[in-house]
């Protein structure tokens, strides 16, 4: 007959894992300790099928609850308002549990004050270490960083890991229990309760001789998409405490402009990177499974994990951040179909004109169509003669010069564009100018205004040109320059308006140029600031050159 107060109630939340389910009872009935001494709780949460526990072929006492899927840390808490005994031994489901395991907790407990929460072991099974990259997790700091813990030694509530611990059942009720609604997700829901303890006094110590084994393969993928989710958790943990963890804030969301712009650019940076990486991972885990990685062969490969690891922490930050999922919109790329209107202002220079128009038309690319709206302020060299004798773009004649400012807003009132380009006749563009100007903002959803380099420029867009006028030497100059800088960007508050691509959006939140500043000077450093004011970002694409005088 079981006691009719147990010692210790072992509180298992499980989904859709009945076979490790009944590896684990089947451990737990094989106990030195005396199973009438404990009982068991087990919180189905919500699994297609629930799981089938045949009560009378267990020694202990065992309750099988059941509950709609809510999440561990829900199904944690329904277990513990039926848990009878002081304290609670709170094991994952894929735990392989030593035979001594409920002993050496409460034994640990006899012993320890009565604010203490004991953490076992739970290093990887011989059959998950089959795994090359579960080898890397196990020996390092990547998962769990049970090799950096000593016996006996107390730590703080970033330990408070509930894959084998055991503490106090009143305690967590004191503190309202795990916090359900934010955390739904398999982490962090632990340490954030055992964050609200340490505040009421709590320490974690490790016991290294409370043993379970872990008995779970995660793959480079599924490794990687739980670091996705510890970043969206901690994030909602630091909207809860703020930042406990400051050296985390950039991460997790409390950033300014300047960080924000800096992870995205990093994120961009690293996706090569990342992308070999993770390919060099799934093939070693593929071509070395059931083989024992070298010592300097596992070395190596952690700050690999690590670095992709982060990668992924930025992939979800500046989702969250922005409302995009960054590589998403990266491997999409610009929406092809979509009509940018090009505004070209001119007055006289007609071998300049010349020279921009067909370099436009050598430059088509069919997947993103272009119209081009020709405003001529006032020309007397014969450019009017020679643009009305042009059949592919719509002209409007000044008779005299209004300035920049008011013609470019004169060619804005006619485009039909998704995306604008403002370009002075002056500049010559090249193949792959376009896709590339809309690559970088398809790259982050908060850029506004698209502007290349060039040769003569102001705000630090002007680069060495070594190429002469023609355009075969500017043609060849941009490949070279995209292919050596290709996808690199940086942002800057302002920027030259000879060439410039900017998005509906923008003109719909600011409106035009400014014809103060007629006839021109000081009015694209106008526009840029005040697209930023509004939220936006000016992105400089480094791999985009055109030629401009």
């Amino acid at each position: 007959m079981p006691y009719e107060v147990p010692e210790l109630s072992v509180l298992i939340p499980t989904f859709e894992r009945e076979s490790c389910l009944w590896t684990l009872l089947d451990g737990l009935a094989r106990q030195s300790y005396d199973a009438r001494r404990f009982e068991v709780v087990v919180v189905d949460d919500g699994s297609r099928t629930p799981p089938k526990v045949d009560l009378d072929s267990l020694p202990y006492s065992i309750q099988p609850l059941r509950q709609e899927n809510g999440g561990p840390a829900s199904a944690r808490n329904r277990g513990l308002a039926e848990c009878r005994a002081p304290l609670v031994l709170i094991l994952n489901d894929d735990a392989l549990p030593d035979p001594e395991l409920v002993a050496t907790h409460l034994q640990a407990h006899a012993n320890a004050p009565k604010n203490t929460a004991v953490l076992g072991s739970f290093r990887f099974s011989e059959s998950a270490l089959k795994s090359p990259f579960v080898q890397i997790l196990d020996s390092s700091d990547l998962l769990f960083n049970f090799p950096a813990l000593r016996h006996g030694e107390h730590h703080d509530w970033t330990f408070f890991w509930t894959c084998n611990l055991s503490l106090s059942v009143s305690a967590i009720r004191e503190v309202g229990g795990f916090d359900d609604e934010r955390f739904r997700e398999a982490i962090c829901e632990d340490v954030e309760l055992g964050y609200r303890l340490e505040r009421c006094g709590f320490s974690v110590v490790y016991r290294e001789d409370a043993i379970c084994h872990h008995d779970h393969v995660l793959t480079p993928a599924s490794y990687f998409r739980r670091q996705e989710s510890w970043t969206r958790n901690m994030i909602r943990f630091r909207e809860k405490h703020g930042d406990v963890l400051p050296g985390l804030s950039i991460l997790l969301g409390k950033t300014d402009e300047r960080d924000a712009c800096s992870m995205q650019l990093q994120f961009e940076a690293f996706r090569a990177f990342a992308e070999r990486g993770t390919g060099t991972l799934e093939r070693l885990e593929r071509e070395c499974a059931g083989r024992v990685l070298d010592a300097e062969l596992r070395n190596q490969l952690i700050p690999v994990v690590r670095q992709i690891s982060a990668h992924h922490i930025l992939r979800q930050a500046l989702e969250i951040r922005n409302g995009v999922d960054p590589e998403l919109r990266i491997r999409e790329g610009p929406n092809e179909g979509e009509l940018t209107s090009v505004i070209v202002v001119s007055r006289d220079g007609l071998a300049d004109s010349k020279a921009c128009l067909e370099a436009l038309r050598s430059s088509t690319d069919p997947r993103h169509p272009t119209e081009i709206i020709w405003v001529d302020n006032g020309s007397t060299d014969g450019s009017v003669s020679f643009l009305e004798e042009q059949d592919d773009l719509v002209l409007i004649c000044n008779p005299d010069n209004r300035g920049a400012p008011a013609a470019r807003n004169q060619g804005l009132a006619l485009a039909q564009g998704r995306w604008l380009v403002f370009l002075d006749n002056d500049a010559v563009v090249s193949p792959g100018w376009l896709e590339r100007l809309r690559w970088h903002a398809a790259a982050d959803p908060l850029v506004g205004c698209v502007c290349p380099v060039s040769n003569r420029a102001a705000h630090g867009q002007q680069i060495e040109y070594g190429g002469g006028s023609d355009f075969s030497s500017t043609r060849e100059f941009a490949r070279l320059r995209a292919q050596e800088f290709s996808e690199q960007a940086k942002y800057q508050h302002i920027f030259t308006s000879f060439c410039v691509m900017v998005r509906r959006e923008v003109i719909e939140a600011i409106g035009g140029f400014d014809e103060r500043f007629s006839p021109w000077g000081f009015e694209d450093d106008d526009f840029s600031l005040r697209a930023c004011l509004a939220g936006f970002r000016n992105r400089l694409a480094l791999d985009v050159f055109v030629r401009h005088g």
